[in-house]
Formats: C-alpha cells, structure tokens, sequence
C-alpha cells in the first residue's frame, strides 16, 4: 500500500513546491514592476551612447568627406518570460522534501531599426534653421556656443563659412565673429541680455495718417484681430501700425551702455545703447540683408540679420574639430586645405575652445563616447565639458529640425535574441 502511494505523495509534493514559487514570484511583482526597474534604464542608458556614437562617427566620416548615415531604433518590444517546473528526483536524488524545481526568466526584445534616406533625411540635413529655434534652444546652451553652432555670419561677419565645405580649397577664420559672441556670454552671464519673444510695432510700414473720425469700435477690433493696432499722430488723426511677435535680444539697463556692449555694436554693426535689437533670419521674405559695403565706423542697424546654417551645415563645421592622424594627412586620406605658408591648415583653430575631436591608434581608457575609423579611434574625453555639450546641442537640433514622422524607407524589425 505504502508502494502504491509513494508515486503520488512524490508529484503532490512537486507541484506543491511549484505553486509556491509562482505564488511567490506573483506577490512580489516580478512579472511587472521588478521588470520595468531592471531594464528601463539600461535601455535609456544604451540608447544615450549608442546616439552618441552614431552622432560622432557620422562627424568623422564628414571630416574625411564621407557620407554621413543615420539609422534610428525607433521601436524596442521587450517580451518578460518566466518559466518554471519541477520532478521528483526519485529515492536516489535529492534530499529535498518537494523535489526538485526550476525557475527560469529571459528578456526577449525585438528591435525595430530605420534607415533614414532621401527625403526623409535630406530635409532634416539640408534646410536651414529658423530663427525661432533660439527660443527652444537656449535655455540649455550658451549664447555663443549657439550663436558659434548655428551661424554663418551676424551681419555680414563671418562664422569661417568655408568650415562648412567638405573640401574647402582655401582657409578661413572666425576671430572677429568670436569676439562678439564672446562678449555677448560675458554680458549674458552678468545677466545682462536675453534672447526670447516679443511683440514690435512696425512703425515704417505705417498707413498715412488718417481722421479719427472715420474709426469706429468694429474697425479696431477687426485691425486687432489681424495683428495691427491704430495708434494717435495728434491732431485728430491715427495711423494703422503692423503689430508683430518676433524674436529679439534684450539688452537690460545700464548693460546696453557698458563698453562691452559698445564693442559688440562695432563689430556687428549695430546702433549702440538700444535696449533691444530684433533678430531675423536673412533667408525671411521680409528680411533685408545688413549692408557689407556700410563703414564699420557708422553702426546703422537695430536688426541683427542672422545667416543661418542647416544640420549639415553644422555638422561639416563641427567635423573640423577631429584631429586627424598625421599619417592620414601624409597619405592623402583627408582633404588638405593649404595654408598660407603652403603647409596643411589646421581647421581645429574655427572649433578651438568649443568643440574638439581626439585621435589615437589605440582604444582610449577614459572617453565619453569613442568610435573606431580607418584604423583609429576618435573620441571626445569625459573632462571634455565643452565639447560633450556641444554634441548634447547637435543632438536637440537635429530632433527639432526632423520634425516629419513619416516612416518613408523601411523598417527593418530583428528580434534580439536570447
């Protein structure tokens, strides 16, 4: 009798242990929130670096007038499996009392990868920044590490335009543009001047003075509603002003006197003591480009004109800054700009102080983000502060400038394995 149920005592005990274990795994929250804990932030810290390398070889590769590709991750499907089970060893297994149980769990994502191409990415690369995304921006960059990123030139001074060549034939240079975006961050950092919205009244596009007598409530509501306001000439007689919400730097009191800013209004050529100037982009159908022909001498503007650069644009300035292998420049394997005194120009004199890429033949110990090319590695150090943000900036700019969702190439979707 005591043969006969020993088999089932056996498979009670086992599946007893077993409801045990699940019970357990259940009360505790494996299945859910113990899953979210251990792998969101290891995905979130995997997609941060891998961004980051995929920004930084994409840099390289326009250095060395290759092509840039970008391939985004924009979907991860990650499926939890837990799997448990259990037998009976039997009189010469173990000496448990519930047999011998299993418990197993794997993490099974599916990874979804697109190639952005044509279009897609051409408008992202090729159409120039507006003028709007300063207000985006800046809360979390310097106003010259933007300013140096994203401009061309500010009325007509030049940002080393010619960085923005993948093989530029002739050198260029950024001195004077620097120091004004350098004034304006000393000035900035006193709090001194701003950038941001407001609202200007266009007073040379004013309409000819007209009787108030021919205004009536409906007319100043209806010129409200299309942005323009009527505003008192004296004497009985208003004119119609255009009313417009742009960008502008604000320069606060007594900043706008200070020699600073005095200096900042030679070299841009703007009229000096303003407590604001508007800012446009030169590519606005409004906007009049600053006059390159004007004496630097006689200041004439209360608009800052900016020239502004698209993402490719940006992204072939700020490939200057790799410090290419001496024996790739020996070998030819990088364009070559001439210098003056006939030897190859050091392009990382535009990007000096703001953005820098290190080379070295063997992986390097101690980089924040690091990738190997043509038999090197190039990387940015983690004390780099300047350039790590730098990269940070590219990377919102490139999310505020590929603003179109739609998923014209493929979608390659693999699952990740066990």
């Amino acid at each position: 009798m005591d043969d006969l149920r020993t088999p089932f005592h056996r498979l009670w005990r086992t599946l007893t242990a077993f409801g045990f274990v699940c019970a357990g795994l259940v009360s505790s929250g494996c299945l859910g929130p113990e899953a979210v804990r251990t792998t969101r932030l290891r995905y979130n810290e995997a997609m941060r670096i891998t961004n980051d390398e995929q920004l930084l070889i994409n840099l390289v590769r326009l250095r060395y007038a290759d092509s840039p590709v970008f391939v985004d991750l924009p979907n991860i499907t990650s499926q939890f499996e837990l799997s448990a089970g259990g037998s009976d060893p039997g009189s010469a297994g173990s000496q448990t009392n519930f047999g011998i149980v299993g418990i197993t769990g794997r993490d099974s994502p599916t990874l979804s990868y697109h190639p952005r191409q044509g279009r897609e990415i051409s408008k992202a690369l090729l159409n120039p920044l507006s003028a709007e995304v300063y207000s985006v921006v800046s809360a979390g960059a310097r106003i010259d590490q933007l300013l140096w990123l994203t401009l061309n030139d500010i009325n007509d001074v030049q940002n080393a335009v010619r960085g923005t060549l993948l093989v530029p034939t002739v050198p260029d240079e950024n001195t004077r543009f620097l120091r004004g975006v350098k004034l304006l961050a000393e000035i900035d950092d006193r709090g001194g001047v701003e950038i941001g919205f407001s609202t200007n009244e266009e007073t040379t596009n004013a309409s000819d003075p007209i009787s108030q007598l021919n205004v009536d409530g409906k007319d100043l509501l209806a010129a409200a509603k299309d942005g323009y306001v009527y505003r008192d000439k004296g004497q009985g007689r208003i004119t119609l002003n255009k009313r417009e919400r742009g960008l502008s730097l604000k320069v606060r009191t007594p900043f706008n006197r200070s020699a600073e800013m005095e200096e900042v209004a030679s070299i841009f050529n703007l009229i000096p003591h303003r407590n604001r100037y508007k800012m446009e982009s030169e590519l606005a159908p409004d906007a009049e480009s600053s006059n390159p022909n004007l004496p630097k001498a006689i200041p004439g503007n209360d608009t800052i004109y900016l020239n502004l650069r698209s993402i490719l644009q940006i992204m072939t300035f700020m490939s200057k800054g790799v410090c290419v292998p001496q024996e790739h420049v020996l070998n030819h394997n990088v364009p070559i700009t001439p210098g003056p005194d006939g030897r190859p120009f050091d392009w990382t004199t535009v990007t000096r102080g703001y953005f820098r890429i290190s080379s070295q033949k063997s992986r390097p110990r101690d980089a924040e983000v690091a990738v190997k090319y043509r038999g090197y590695w190039f990387f940015i150090p983690k004390d780099d502060v300047d350039s790590r943000s730098i990269l940070a900036i590219l990377e919102i700019l490139f999310s505020l400038q590929d603003n179109d969702d739609s998923t014209s190439s493929p979608v390659l979707t693999l699952p990740a394995g066990r």
